[in-house]
């Protein structure tokens, strides 16, 4: 399509052991690969592999069926694609993006989220969504956890305020005449943890040591169920296209695997188109309405992110339906991956969820070039 490259993206990734020792190496592939059809040439780099003066980088670029490692100038474009919260390559992350806003000569493809309380906080204050928001609140440790149970009927959710993937997730559930805890989750590995605990005593220490270091934030436990008692939720994928605009990639039912808290694909579950499910679920004009509420829904949080947080690119969107059919947003992730879009089954969507970041990559380098407005 383009055979000259109007410039560079950088996709830059966490580290990994393996090879190659990066992560996200199918999607990165795929976009190393479609970024000639677009006239842009697409490396992979790890935050450590920077120089400090940002002239160069170690990445890698996947040429002839491998990935080839060599020493690149610095990208046009940086994509941030990394997944961690703590620790050195954070530090090495966070100091290269705090540098955007100062920098002449690259730009950030989006800005990251902040963390799930404070959009929380910026979505509460929008009245057309008040109604689709969990009751939300800060971890405080043991007591706030006695008195959330106390106020939500014996169930409660934690959630990181900055994890994904569903880990480090906890459902609690406390007898109120026994005072026994039953505690499920997934742990920092997506492993699938189970406690049936004696005592509230017991119990409380369990999640203390569980939590430590960590920030959560509690919400009542939603009943996000089918009929065959799996739990799902709705990702709809909001992305910017060729004219940097939001658009509607798609949407994808994920059901989590029999037993499960959660739908998450990396725990087990599976991706399905939407309508046919929810037609299963609920009357055929009640999923029909559903659908499109979720479409309306998903449409209107982008431009109220970007007005508090700065320029973004693309958002995953996450709704839960409970058992009587009200529709429940429980995240948006600006690091959104698109797994569950690409299986449910509608080719066109999972073109554009992989193309779309670079159609807009395009966008940016040629207003760079002021070839566009």
């Amino acid at each position: 399509m383009h055979a000259i490259a109007i410039g560079t993206l950088g996709i830059m990734c966490c580290s990994r052991p393996g090879s190659p020792p990066f992560s996200d190496e199918g999607y990165c592939r795929r976009l190393t690969v479609l970024g000639k059809k677009y006239g842009i040439r697409v490396i992979v780099f790890c935050p450590a592999d920077a120089s400090k003066d940002r002239s160069f980088v170690e990445g890698y670029t996947y040429k002839q069926g491998e990935w080839r490692k060599d020493r690149f100038p610095f990208p046009d474009i940086v994509y941030d694609r990394c997944l961690f919260h703590r620790g050195k390559e954070f530090m090495d992350a966070s100091s290269l993006l705090s540098e955007a806003r100062f920098a002449k000569k690259w730009v950030l493809w989006s800005r990251g989220l902040p963390g799930k309380w404070r959009v929380y906080q910026v979505l509460k204050k929008e009245r057309s969504l008040l109604s689709h928001l969990p009751v939300t609140r800060i971890f405080r440790g043991s007591e706030s956890l006695m008195s959330n149970l106390e106020a939500f009927d014996g169930e409660v959710f934690l959630k990181p305020k900055g994890g994904s993937q569903g880990k480090n997730t906890l459902y609690i559930r406390k007898d109120p005449e026994s005072g026994t805890m039953l505690i499920k989750g997934r742990d920092s590995l997506n492993r699938f943890i189970e406690k049936n605990v004696a005592s509230t005593a017991g119990g409380l220490q369990w999640i203390r040591q569980f939590t430590e270091n960590r920030e959560y934030i509690i919400q009542p436990f939603l009943h996000l169920y089918s009929k065959n008692n799996r739990p799902f939720d709705v990702r709809v994928l909001m992305q910017k296209n060729e004219k940097g605009l939001w658009m509607r990639t798609g949407m994808a039912v994920r059901e989590g695997a029999a037993g499960s808290m959660t739908s998450n694909l990396h725990g087990g579950g599976k991706a399905l188109p939407v309508l046919p499910y929810l037609s299963e679920q609920f009357e055929a004009k009640q999923a029909e309405h559903m659908t499109e509420t979720l479409g309306q829904i998903s449409e209107t949080i982008p431009p109220i992110l970007e007005s508090h947080f700065g320029r973004l690119g693309e958002l995953g969107i996450d709704f839960g339906i409970d058992t009587k059919g009200n529709l429940w947003l429980l995240e948006v992730n600006s690091k959104p991956g698109r797994t569950s879009i690409r299986h449910a089954g509608d080719p066109d969507s999972a073109v554009l969820a992989s193309e779309n970041p670079l159609r807009y990559a395009r966008y940016l380098l040629l207003r760079q070039l002021r070839r566009v407005n």
